[in-house]
């Protein structure tokens, strides 16, 4: 019995790969395969065939962007992510709310990993406009705005210690300089006396 069916899901998995809504989906099932499996060539290649296809465009894009964010192109996977974010605006339909939630959160993920605080907890409230119910962006974005509040007083702490800094480099200077003037002082002072002396013998 399982023989009888095997070739029936084939042949309907064949018939519906060719319609090209379905083979968009496919393309972008098959790069998410090999992207979770770490073999970012196969990935790459599959999403850029789903590109083809206007229908899957917005999430091929998406998925290149994640690839490049596993690979560490975070500048490659911003790009990615913008081009995602407009397919779906000329799309325009708003029915890709998890894609759309996704996009900003990983795009305030690179501006986090990026040192961009401000700009991660914007991405980061974008992504809660949209689903407000996700956890893990509440989340990151109670650590983006206490790492922006972190590095804003850091920033202010270390222009004081640069100006105390200064103000001890300008009095150690002042200092040398004292210091060498009375050398010159204690040295003219014991030469007039050699001198001196040397006339008392």
């Amino acid at each position: 019995m399982k023989r009888r069916y095997t070739p029936l899901f084939a042949g309907a998995v064949l018939l519906f790969a060719g319609c090209s809504g379905i083979q968009g989906k496919l393309l972008v099932m098959e790069g998410n395969f090999y992207s979770s499996r770490s073999r970012y060539t196969e990935a790459i290649s599959a999403y850029m065939e789903s590109l083809s296809h206007p229908e899957s465009a917005a999430y091929g894009e998406y998925g290149l962007g994640t690839v490049y964010l596993n690979m560490d192109e975070n500048e490659a996977a911003l790009g990615r992510f913008a081009s995602a974010r407009e397919a779906l605006s000329a799309a325009g339909d708003g029915s890709h709310r998890e894609l759309q939630y996704r996009i900003q959160y990983n795009t305030g993920i690179i501006r986090f990993q990026t040192g961009d605080y401000a700009g991660a907890a914007d991405e980061f409230r974008k992504a809660l406009e949209i689903d407000s119910g996700k956890v893990e962006a509440k989340r990151n974005l109670e650590l983006s705005l206490l790492s922006a509040s972190r590095e804003k007083a850091a920033a202010s702490s270390s222009s004081q210690v640069d100006v105390r800094r200064d103000e001890g480099r300008n009095n150690a200077i002042f200092d040398y300089i004292r210091q060498k003037e009375q050398d010159q002082w204690k040295s003219r002072e014991w030469s007039e006396d050699t001198s001196d002396s040397s006339l008392d013998y």
